[in-house]
């Protein structure tokens, strides 16, 4: 038993296989009413999923290179986690990764090899506090649209964590769940769920695809580490292992293939309550699990899981962690292997979701994600998610109690800043809301707030942009995204109080060199609240030093 060429061979008990004349019916049946690929879910409520394949990707998509070495196993299982709000790529620099359309290519790609596959989800689907300086507006229907797609791409379950509790989870459940039993939601040690969450959270789930012999079940805890971030006071959980133990007899009953545990913890615990190694430790205190997915504390993952042998079973679980933002999927291949007392072996490799999986244009149309996404944009322009975001006061406006200076506009600012007004205009920053308006799949971004909030003058903040009626003049990304609302300076240009506040980085004569590159540091992390490395993925590898000079405006010396 070991890991030879990343396959791991793994010794599983109580194995067996059913192929009786009703359970191929009811496949049959299954196949021919509701498509090529359905679920059956057991545990804690009766469901049932069926999915077609609408979209022909096929020849377009390329599997990874270790996927495309492999022979084609009796099942694949897709394991995603900690999406975090990250829907699709911006857009706003190239090449980009992550996104729920090119994970739906990947899996196609793998149908069209032939491939039977299932999908488990950690959860952590959406963010749990806005972007930038924002309030949180998007995150349900974030989560909504998540799962919506994951229906599409033939979810079976999703866990939940620290970031679905923060909406919090009633709200979540009620967004979804409360309408559609797939993905199912998962949540093992959750109390009162049926009192709290009636019909909503279920205990485990046993997952079979039509065409796969292979028969597993799946269930999802929340370790302490999480359980004691989580503030909500309708959402309380009982002993992991109590919850585990009770899961576990009777998944025993169900004569499954394999168990997969999703454990919404750390691999080493670092959170308050947290044990020194907890994902570890429910590890070697349920060895029945032979794969355990739990949380990331790195957006990149590895591409092996770590193989952990239990002192007294010798069994052998691999604990997989799939990083963070949806920019990687795991990949679990599952073999029938002949050796006696080896019943099955595993392949594991990771797949970024980069270009490679863009949908071709041949595929657009009827494409269910690149649909699901235009419907997102279309509903947050419908419901004016812009205006719910509500307005601070922003550090200027605080700055001296007699006054409460508010956004002017850029051409305020060019009579007495006309060298500067000039780097500005021929900068990209300059129509940087026209770049919203022409985006494509999805379309409708001049309406996100996510988006808008760095292509436009103050949105969030009192007397910033609100719409595109109602303050034309703050559109793009003008002086005042920078400075600060202008109205007291514009007023009392002579005012030397209002300097600093308003350019806190102009260089000081007495400036050293340790000093200029204090300075410089200070607006280079300023930059980066929107030059992020998820939106601008160029400011790596010193990109503020590569285009600082193309925008820097100093004044001129008389």
């Amino acid at each position: 038993m070991g890991q030879v060429d990343n396959v791991i061979l793994v010794p599983t008990s109580l194995i067996r296989f059913f192929g009786t004349l009703c359970i191929g019916l009811i496949l049959l049946a299954a196949w021919f009413f509701g498509g090529l690929f359905s679920y059956s879910l057991t545990g804690s409520g009766n469901a049932q999923a069926a999915q077609n394949d609408p979209v022909p990707i096929a020849s377009t998509i390329s599997l990874p290179k270790p996927v495309a070495k492999w022979d084609k196993p009796d099942l694949a299982i897709i394991l995603t986690g900690q999406q975090h709000g990250y829907l699709l790529p911006c857009g706003c620099s190239r090449p980009q990764v992550g996104g729920l359309e090119r994970r739906f290519n990947f899996i196609q790609g793998l149908k069209s090899q032939g491939w039977k596959i299932a999908a488990l989800d950690l959860g952590d689907l959406p963010h749990n506090q806005g972007l930038v300086s924002l309030s949180n507006e998007q995150g349900l229907i974030k989560y909504r649209y998540a799962m919506m797609a994951q229906k599409a791409m033939g979810y079976s379950a999703v866990g939940f964590g620290e970031y679905e509790a923060s909406l919090p989870l009633f709200n979540a459940l009620a967004e979804y769940a409360l309408n559609d039993p797939l993905p199912k939601v998962l949540g093992a040690n959750l109390k009162d769920r049926e009192k709290e969450f009636p019909d909503q959270v279920g205990t485990w789930a046993k997952v079979e695809t039509s065409g796969s012999q292979v028969k597993f079940g799946v269930t999802a805890v929340v370790g302490p580490g999480i359980a004691g971030k989580i503030q909500d006071p309708r959402v309380k959980f009982s002993s992991s292992k109590d919850a585990l133990a009770q899961s576990l007899e009777e998944m025993n009953k169900a004569k499954l293939d394999l168990k997969i545990l999703l454990y919404q913890g750390v691999l080493k615990g670092v959170a308050k309550g947290a044990s020194p190694s907890e994902a570890l430790a429910a590890v070697h205190a349920f060895p029945q699990f032979q794969v355990v997915l739990c949380l990331s504390e790195e957006e990149e993952p590895s591409s092996n899981p770590i193989v952990v042998t239990h002192p007294e079973t010798k069994e052998q679980i691999l604990i997989i962690r799939i990083g963070m933002k949806g920019k990687y999927i795991g990949v679990l291949g599952v073999y029938k292997n002949p050796t006696v007392g080896q019943p099955y072996k595993f392949r594991y490799t990771i797949a970024q979701m980069a270009e490679d999986y863009l949908t071709p244009a041949s595929a657009k149309k009827n494409h269910p994600v690149i649909d699901l996404m235009e419907r997102y944009g279309k509903e947050l322009k419908a419901d004016n998610y812009l205006s719910r975001n509500r307005q601070v006061r922003h550090p200027a406006q605080v700055a001296f109690a007699e006054a409460s200076p508010v956004y002017v506009g850029s051409d305020k600012c060019k009579k007495c800043h006309e060298s500067a007004f000039a780097v500005w205009k021929k900068s990209p920053h300059s129509h940087a809301y026209q770049t919203l308006v022409q985006a494509k799949e999805p379309s409708n971004r001049q309406f996100d707030p996510e988006c808008i909030v760095c292509h436009t003058v103050g949105f969030g903040f009192q007397s910033g942009f609100t719409t595109l009626d109602k303050t034309p003049i703050l559109t793009d990304v003008g002086c005042e995204s920078c400075h600060g609302p202008a109205s007291e300076h514009v007023k009392k240009a002579t005012d030397e109080r209002w300097y600093k506040v308003l350019n806190p980085w102009k260089p000081q004569p007495s400036e050293t060199a340790k000093d200029k590159e204090l300075r410089l540091g200070k607006i280079d992390q300023f930059c980066q609240k929107c030059h992020d490395i998820d939106n601008d993925v160029h400011w790596t590898n010193k990109g503020f030093e590569r285009k600082w000079p193309l925008v820097a405006h100093p004044t001129p010396v008389d």
